[in-house]
């Protein structure tokens, strides 16, 4: 009887041993002092925070016995708005020496919109084994001085524009702050195409209980004709609070190309030889005729260019062509075989360039006989070549002109 007894005494001793590590291992961890936005905020104390504000904190960890994968956070509670991704921060797994503290840092960033009231900012810390350790500080939500945001930007007919029209940008302003704000300037540009419209707000005004909203004067934006087709960027500017604060809103514009006054990088060139092969005799001269024909929209300069290997001699009858919209012209190129020319096919490269872009390139073919060509001279030649250069021109203009046509039908096309 004596010895159960004396079991169930050590039991009991056992277990109270137990209960009381428990606790003193859940009450190992413990909080050291508070700095926000590098202030000390005690117990109790209320902090008066704005809208928009973020929070910088910095806060110690005690533990007297050490702790082992302690994890931290702080998060903002009470919030019911779609922003809510900066009101929680936490630190990664940590560990605390006894004896001493160690600080982390955490940032919680308070919505632009909140509201005027207390919220709580909730800091948590716990071990591996140990409960929850929390700490609540009261916040109270004032109002910025100054808070004017852009509520929304609406471009008319559209967010497509052809380049060569004009395009209305609507804009409405959001007073969020505690003063009214007067002399508002309002500016909207598109920074890549060098365009740009201003309007003034006399008064955006406030109020206590609801935010005011203003709506701007509109704005009238011409898209340059020579505008490259893609996305630019449209950029809205208020500068408000006596021009000392700025904010910006972006939004998306497609510009579709006007075909009528688009950059021309290539000269839109139409090329024509006739004929591309002849059979020259050693002593004769055979000539091609080129013609070129600017089918673009501006003048252009061609530069005209021929060259054979070492069996003849080479000319070019003009070797700068200028050529306005739609204008045609024939160049000559002469080919000279030379007295020790190989018998058989040799080649001819004409190239056109304008500017430094090369254009076109042709290969005529010259075949060398060792006699002259009994049939033809260069006289009747010249005839063929000049024939053969008319039907090639009205192809050329036939080309050109539904071409044309079809450019013609494209534009009465409504574009939004």
């Amino acid at each position: 009887m004596k010895s159960s007894i004396l079991a169930l005494f050590i039991m009991g001793v056992l277990a109270m041993s137990l209960v009381s590590a428990v606790n003193d291992n859940a009450n190992e961890l413990s909080w050291g002092s508070l700095r926000i936005n590098g202030d000390y905020v005690d117990n109790g104390e209320v902090l008066a925070v704005e809208e928009g504000q973020t929070l910088d904190i910095r806060v110690g960890l005690v533990a007297d016995n050490g702790a082992r994968d302690v994890e931290v956070d702080a998060k903002i509670s009470g919030y019911e708005g779609n922003d809510r991704e900066g009101l929680y921060d936490s630190v990664d797994l940590i560990d605390v020496q006894a004896g001493n503290t160690k600080y982390v840092n955490m940032q919680v960033a308070l919505p632009a919109r909140l509201e005027k009231a207390e919220y709580a900012l909730r800091l948590r810390m716990l071990d591996q084994n140990g409960a929850a350790e929390e700490k609540n500080i009261v916040l109270s939500v004032e109002p910025k001085r100054h808070s004017v945001e852009v509520q929304d930007v609406t471009l008319s007919p559209g967010n497509s524009i052809k380049a060569g029209r004009s395009i209305l940008v609507s804009v409405l302003l959001a007073n969020w702050g505690d003063k009214d704000e007067k002399d508002v300037k309002v500016t909207v540009s598109v920074p890549q195409l060098g365009i740009s419209a201003t309007e003034f707000v006399d008064l955006v005004a406030t109020d206590d209980n609801n935010v005011e909203y203003e709506d701007v004067p509109e704005m009238f934006l011409p898209i340059p004709a020579t505008a490259a087709a893609g996305e630019y960027q449209v950029k809205v500017t208020v500068d408000y609070d006596g021009f000392d604060q700025t904010v910006i809103k972006t939004t998306t514009l497609n510009v579709v190309a006007n075909e009528q006054f688009a950059v021309e990088t290539t000269g839109k060139l139409v090329l024509a030889v006739g004929p591309e092969s002849q059979t020259v005799a050693i002593g004769a001269k055979a000539v091609y005729g080129v013609a070129l024909t600017n089918d673009g929209r501006t003048s252009r300069a061609y530069a005209v260019e021929a060259v054979t290997g070492d069996f003849a001699t080479v000319a070019v009858s003009e070797n700068l062509v200028v050529l306005s919209p739609g204008q045609s012209k024939v160049v000559y190129v002469e080919v000279t075989p030379n007295a020790n020319a190989a018998l058989g096919d040799h080649i001819v490269s004409v190239s056109v360039k304008s500017g430094a872009d090369m254009l076109e390139t042709v290969a005529l073919k010259a075949t060398v006989t060792g006699t002259q060509n009994n049939g033809m001279d260069l006289k009747n030649g010249l005839e063929i070549a000049l024939i053969v250069l008319i039907v090639l021109l009205v192809i050329i203009g036939l080309v050109i002109g539904f071409s044309r046509l079809k450019k013609d039908d494209d534009e009465e096309k409504t574009y939004y």
